[in-house]
């Protein structure tokens, strides 16, 4: 078997740039260490242990009925009973966050930084469990090509969808438009990790004949990256031009609102220079941002008024 100690190091340092270039997505907001690491732990461990009963459960009566090693057993365990299972066990994850966290869950954008640590977690362990049964280091290697290197992101974007659903959801004051909202990101993780699923299974089954459908389904999560980091930059500034505007001068002074708010690239410069009290700062104004929107849109909820206070206090002491 294959070192044990030098797979979790290299699969570890390649799931932590993965996350880290998720969380870069959300510029000012952080969201809390702890709940980050909850949601990673979550997807490591209850998500990855229910998933292996659930589906050991079905593969006993698929094998019996379409056969052991048919090709119609096998998409039926990895492109529908896997995505289905793996997708709401992480899913539940998020929405554990959604409903006893609330607070730390502003929007799409938190949606997406929390999905994408469960599925990141969730990838981290199976991926170490398939590294450390293949057969030598050449089997090894293969493997950690292609599910920690190629493919080494997929489980956190499908994991994001599901984020994006309960993000928007958190805007929405109708029960069934919050139903519906989770309910279309959920299906499109199980959706999108289907098509991957399914044409990997094609694609050993047929000597590779349908490996663009793979790549075009990697490709698709690679630009869909792309867009959502755009929008989510767009989104943070939006909401700061808005809801800071009335705090200058009394509470930020208007350079700082030039810099939270606009696009320009000294602007962003200048922020990525900071330091650490500035940094903190920064994050104290995103927080108000994002209390006073929740404040006009959802009332005050469980305190939003009295946590505006506090933030505005932080921000004349910072």
């Amino acid at each position: 078997m294959p070192g044990f100690l030098l797979t979790i190091a290299l699969v570890g340092l390649l799931t932590y740039v993965y996350s880290r270039i998720v969380r870069s997505i959300d510029r000012y907001e952080k969201e809390p260490t702890r709940y980050l690491v909850a949601a990673f732990v979550w997807g490591a461990v209850p998500a990855v242990i229910l998933g292996i009963v659930v589906q050991l459960t079905f593969e006993i009566p698929t094998s019996l009925i379409l056969g052991e090693d048919s090709l119609g057993s096998a998409l039926f365990g990895s492109a529908i009973v896997a995505p289905a299972t793996e997708e709401m066990l992480k899913g539940l994850a998020v929405a554990i966050i959604y409903l006893a966290r609330r607070s730390e869950f502003d929007g799409w954008v938190d949606g997406i930084i929390y999905g994408a640590t469960v599925g990141f977690g969730f990838a981290f362990v199976e991926n170490v469990l398939y590294l450390t049964t293949a057969d030598g280091w050449g089997e090894w290697l293969r493997l950690f090509i292609l599910r920690v290197v190629v493919f080494g992101f997929m489980h956190g974007y499908w994991t994001a969808l599901t984020g994006i659903g309960f993000g928007v959801a958190r805007g929405l004051k109708s029960n069934s438009a919050k139903l519906l909202a989770i309910s279309i990101g959920l299906s499109a993780a199980i959706w999108s990790h289907l098509v991957h699923n399914g044409a990997l299974v094609l694609v050993e089954t047929s000597g590779g004949g349908t490996f663009l459908i793979a790549i075009a389904n990697y490709a698709a999560l690679s630009i869909g990256m792309i867009a959502l980091s755009v929008a989510a930059a767009h989104n943070d500034r939006q909401i700061m031009r808005v809801y800071l505007a009335d705090e200058v001068p009394g509470v930020i002074s208007s350079e700082d609102y030039e810099v939270l708010s606009h696009t320009r690239t000294g602007a962003r410069a200048r922020l990525r220079l900071m330091s650490k009290q500035r940094r903190r700062f920064i994050q104290a104004a995103a927080e108000l941002a994002q209390k006073k929107k929740q404040l006009a849109r959802m009332g005050d909820e469980t305190g939003n008024s009295a946590e505006i206070t506090r933030l505005r206090a932080q921000l004349s002491n910072l």
